[in-house]
């Protein structure tokens, strides 16, 4: 089962919530992958309330705050969006709409209803009900044309910036922290990759300018085994979702932050590496060009 939601459906949230219910540290907002302070977010009346400076971080929207009057205004590219805290009526463009819950002060911050996101700044929002997650994306133009780039090293550094969203179990990994990155893509392709952190993988692909998590697991680097994953033989502990197998080689990244260096090299479905590289990191091209990697 999909248990990712639409935008216009993402009033169910509040249906498996009591009315009145707070939501504690338990829940978890991510705005375009960066995580919101879960104690800023709770429940009025069955409707989940987030900061308002959730919007702020979005790109292509900006908040202008009328401390005499408690109005906010939100521009999306010469859209508004009036906000008055205390009033559920509201206005986004020229359609007048009604919140189920008004917006209020808390803390110093304008508390808006977790739709009002996604109606106000033109993003996805989507809930996950595993993890207790609210993920909202909106990727920058920027981002998007990068992406779209016919150089594969530009676009596979813009994919690994979309908005990530998930609908998964969360592994965290465990063991002795490294500052070590890996990335793993098919040959020549940007619109799929994997991440290892750690003793953790996950397998993301990309969509409608986000990239949705799915498959991940954890594995166990002291026991060999097959798993459908050339670069990866090692016994899986646990695992989420619909796991990939690959009968084409990868393009394999190794970031270590601690030297800003990213070594490289392509592996073959028996395992073995080939065209091993190593290079600083260029901050506007995170990734190189394999040598002899086929496109």
């Amino acid at each position: 089962m999909n248990f990712i939601l639409k935008i216009a459906c993402i009033s169910i949230l509040s249906l498996t919530l009591s009315a009145g219910a707070a939501w504690a540290s338990s829940v978890h907002i991510i705005v375009n992958n960066l995580n919101i302070p879960s104690d800023d977010a709770y429940q009025s009346h069955g409707t989940t309330m987030v900061p308002l400076n959730a919007v702020q971080s979005l790109p292509e929207v900006s908040i202008t705050w009328n401390n005499t009057t408690k109005t906010v205004v939100i521009d999306r590219s010469g859209k508004k969006t009036v906000l008055k805290v205390g009033q559920k009526n509201t206005t986004i463009g020229s359609k007048k709409i009604t919140l189920p819950v008004a917006p209020t002060l808390r803390n110093g911050r304008v508390m808006v209803p977790l739709r009002f996101i996604a109606d106000s700044s033109g993003a996805y929002v989507s809930w996950n009900p595993k993890s207790q997650t609210a993920y909202v994306a909106k990727a920058s133009n920027e981002i998007k044309k990068k992406y779209t780039s016919d150089k594969l090293n530009v676009s596979r550094g813009a994919v690994i910036k979309l908005p990530k969203i998930s609908s998964l179990k969360e592994f965290t990994p465990k063991g002795y922290e490294n500052l070590n990155t890996d990335y793993y893509f098919p040959e020549g392709k940007s619109d799929s990759f994997f991440i290892q952190e750690m003793d953790v993988i996950s397998f993301y692909k990309a969509s409608n300018d986000r990239v949705e998590l799915i498959w991940t697991a954890r594995f166990d680097s002291t026991k060999k085994e097959s798993n459908g994953l050339s670069f990866l033989p090692y016994k899986l502990l646990e695992q989420d979702g619909q796991r990939p197998t690959f009968q084409n080689r990868v393009a394999h990244f190794n970031f270590m932050s601690a030297i800003g260096e990213m070594s490289y090299s392509l592996i073959d479905n028996n395992g073995k590496e080939i065209n091993q590289g190593q290079k600083p990191v260029d901050p506007t091209n995170f990734f190189v060009d394999i040598p002899d990697e086929q496109k």
